[in-house]
């Protein structure tokens, strides 16, 4: 028989400091991840409304195209065939608020428009998920000028807080002169 005395001992463990500290590594490496992911995500929210905005500002540009010049000029034809009409992907960007000016480009006399520094009108609306407002009126672009410029603004609220804004502009010619 055998009887093991209460010498010393060989006993192989972790204190309790070291267990402290790996799991104070842990908790860190663990907030570590959820902050990343979460800025992750903010990101890419930001990044879908960026696209949702381009998208919809090419949206609208298109509809336009398909405006004749006349017809581009006319605030009551704007209003009732473009506001009238939301676009696909602007539910991405909730609150949101879209400037559109069609103005002077280049008038029938030849001389290039600078508005609004020129001192000249355009038509200007205000669109917002609510509705729309009419900024500004000139009834006689389409008679006074060869060219009309198109100026879209779309500003929102991203994911971030940060307001964004996007825009896109075009020149329209007489050449598409709608009966």
């Amino acid at each position: 028989m055998h009887f093991f005395g209460s010498g010393s001992s060989n006993q192989d463990g972790f204190s309790f400091t070291d267990v402290c500290c790996a799991i104070g590594v842990c908790l860190v490496f663990g907030v570590a991840v959820f902050t990343t992911n979460q800025r992750l995500l903010i990101s890419l929210k930001s990044q879908k409304e960026t696209t949702a905005a381009t998208m919809m500002l090419q949206e609208r540009i298109e509809m336009l195209r398909s405006f004749g010049f006349t017809d581009l000029a006319k605030t009551q034809y704007i209003e009732n065939n473009l506001f009238n009409q939301t676009t696909t992907s602007e539910s991405v960007l909730g609150n949101f608020t879209e400037y559109l000016t069609v103005s002077s480009f280049l008038s029938s006399a030849g001389v290039s428009g600078n508005y609004p520094t020129d001192g000249s009108h355009a038509n200007k609306w205000r669109r917002t998920s609510a509705g729309f407002t009419q900024l500004d009126s000139d009834s006689n672009l389409a008679t006074n000028n060869d060219l009309l410029r198109v100026d879209l603004v779309l500003s929102w609220t991203s994911a971030n807080g940060r307001t964004r804004t996007r825009q896109l502009s075009s020149v329209f010619g007489k050449g598409n002169v709608s009966p």
